[in-house]
């Protein structure tokens, strides 16, 4: 009989702590938390942080409340990640930001940091031609995709 009641006991103590936590984990991040964060990124992006900006435009990205504010800070991260040569986070950011928001308008900024970041990327032509013709490749379907821009 006590078994029973203990058994019961927990099992309802067990559901409503399982209850709770799920109750804070639907709850929406806070908009000021996510510019605070932002702000964060920029100040350590001026200081020359460079890979803890990276990582604070990523959270702020995933929380920030409109789509062109996190457009902008997935691109600010990808810049980041170049200007420290990580080359290879670099690429896969910004290939991400061009699945995400291809029609932002910095669509072809990100392309042509993408073609950079590859071109940057090739030591000895004499040794491997792959990432001279990748690189070749995408700088040919940059300047074909965005003719009359700056960066060509």
């Amino acid at each position: 009989m006590y078994r029973k009641i203990i058994l019961i006991l927990f099992s309802i103590f067990f559901l409503t702590e399982c209850a709770k936590k799920n109750e804070d984990a639907l709850k929406p991040p806070d908009e000021n938390k996510s510019y605070e964060i932002y702000n964060e990124a920029l100040n350590a992006l001026n200081n020359g942080e460079y890979f803890f900006a990276a990582q604070k435009f990523s959270e702020a990205e995933k929380i920030l409340p409109l789509v062109d504010q996190s457009a902008k800070a997935l691109l600010m991260s990808s810049y980041c990640f170049y200007s420290i040569n990580f080359y290879d986070d670099a690429i896969s950011s910004l290939e991400n930001f061009l699945r995400k928001y291809p029609a932002d308008k910095n669509a072809e900024y990100a392309s042509y940091l993408i073609a950079l970041s590859n071109y940057e990327q090739i030591l000895d032509e004499k040794k491997d031609l792959n990432p001279l013709l990748k690189t070749k490749k995408l700088i040919e379907s940059y300047i074909e995709n965005y003719p009359d821009t700056d960066y060509t």
